[in-house]
């Protein structure tokens, strides 16, 4: 079956309709900002479906205000406590037909984001738009201050916008299984915008319907809407940001404490019903990147009709870089041992026992800490949200959507430019070319 490609023809005065799926669940102080980052953008066809599964905060009551002031805010619930994937799903059954992007309850956009997605999406004609998203973390969550990070490339802000091919991309998952590291990953959950076209297409495979055929609702888009287009656009400029915030569903897994413990074994819980694929035992789902990767891969796969190509998981190569997560230390030591078991029943299931306990026995565990304040390396920049003044994510949109915009401009000739127009101008504001007036003191 051959792929899709460039189904729309789209122009700029075509009133195309986008949706901000927002499910969320007890995060009220944070879904307020989430929200504004939303309202804020100057898009009249624009859909906010807060999808609240139960809050036991008054989150309700901030979506019911933003509604009351802007009716593009629209709120639903699927009740009471049926998880993350599946708040998920219900709002994703709930999006009109045009674009659909995907923010959890501490995310936001970029300003005037909405307006700059739909003129990429009008330029390129493709289905899937995706870019490296910003990340905020707020302050006391992995780190005190809290942080701001942006990507770079070559020690630069990026920015452009270029065609990115899927084959490539999905033989890099199955090579790198690592899905979360790689910014072309075009995943609706937070860093992409796509047709609903593609959500459909995905749905007509799946036996039951759904588009969520995997325990986490992120990265496993991103895999199998690649697998749907021969081809998809990439912007350089982020168009949202990552918020990190103590009610996050991954930080939580990392962190020692009692409350992030239960939110953990609740989200457990609720995920029973959907184990990793057969190749990984049909093990209860796991954090760890490299076996989400190679879920999201196999369950893709197995779509009927599912156009994605990419090599076979090399199973000794999988383990090894789950023993290399757990290594770099954020686990606490109570969950490490729940991954090992796991891995080690995913390696008895392919005959690779001895293989496994051999490369344990060579493991140790690392004594890494999160990179607090600012730094930057050739990939990130790294700002300390305190010294900066970021105290949520709003303002720390505004704060990388500016950067983005003046930054890449500034180049050694602008700074040289700079200074010759100083001196132009000082020079020229002392130099005298005319006598003041004085004949009224004769009068």
């Amino acid at each position: 079956m051959k792929k899709i490609k460039n189904i729309f023809m789209l122009n700029k005065t075509d009133n195309i309709h986008f949706t901000v799926i927002i499910p969320t669940k007890d995060r009220a102080q944070y879904l307020y900002q989430t929200l504004k980052t939303c309202t804020n953008q100057d898009y009249e066809n624009l859909e906010i479906i807060v999808s609240d599964d139960g809050s036991s905060d008054n989150s309700r009551e901030i979506v019911e205000e933003a509604a009351r002031k802007d009716p593009r805010v629209r709120l639903i619930s699927p009740g009471s406590g049926v998880g993350m994937l599946d708040n998920f799903e219900f709002a994703l059954n709930h999006v009109k037909s045009g674009f659909v992007i995907a923010l959890g309850g501490d995310d936001g956009l970029m300003p005037n984001s909405i307006v700059r997605m739909r003129d990429i999406l009008v330029e390129t004609g493709m289905e899937i738009l995706t870019w490296p998203t910003a990340t905020y973390f707020y302050p006391k969550t992995k780190m005190e201050n809290g942080q701001l990070i942006l990507h770079l490339k070559n020690a630069k802000l990026s920015s452009g916008v270029k065609i990115i091919k899927s084959k490539p991309f999905l033989e890099r998952q199955s090579k790198n299984l690592f899905y979360i590291s790689d910014v072309e990953s075009p995943m609706i959950y937070v860093k992409s915008i796509v047709s609903t076209n593609l959500i459909e297409k995905v749905k007509s495979r799946s036996s039951d319907g759904r588009f969520y055929s995997c325990s986490t609702p992120d990265g496993y888009s991103g895999i199998v809407l690649a697998g749907e287009v021969e081809e998809y656009a990439f912007s350089g400029e982020p168009l949202s940001i990552h918020g990190v915030s103590p009610t996050s569903q991954g930080l939580g897994y990392l962190t020692k404490s009692e409350e992030a413990k239960r939110h953990s074994e609740d989200f457990f819980k609720k995920t029973t019903h959907k184990p990793m694929h057969p190749e990984l035992g049909s093990q209860p789902y796991s954090p760890l990147i490299s076996l989400m990767t190679a879920d999201f891969l196999l369950t893709a796969r197995d779509l009927p009709g599912w156009t994605g190509e990419f090599s076979p998981i090399n199973y000794k190569k999988l383990l090894s870089i789950a023993l290399t997560e757990i290594e770099d230390g954020l686990f606490p030591e109570d969950r490490v041992m729940r991954e090992l078991n796991i891995l080690h029943k995913i390696a008895e299931y392919h005959n690779l026992g001895g293989f496994f306990i051999k490369k344990l026995s060579k493991s140790k565990k690392n004594s890494r800490r999160p990179l607090e304040g600012n730094a930057i390396s050739p990939r990130l920049l790294y700002l300390d949200a305190i010294d900066y003044k970021i105290y949520n994510v709003f303002e720390a949109s505004f704060v990388a959507h500016y950067l983005h915009q003046i930054v890449p401009k500034l180049s050694l000739n602008t700074f040289r430019k700079m200074i010759v127009n100083s001196f132009r101008y000082r020079f020229l504001s002392f130099k005298k070319r005319y006598r003041l007036p004085n004949d009224f003191l004769n009068k």
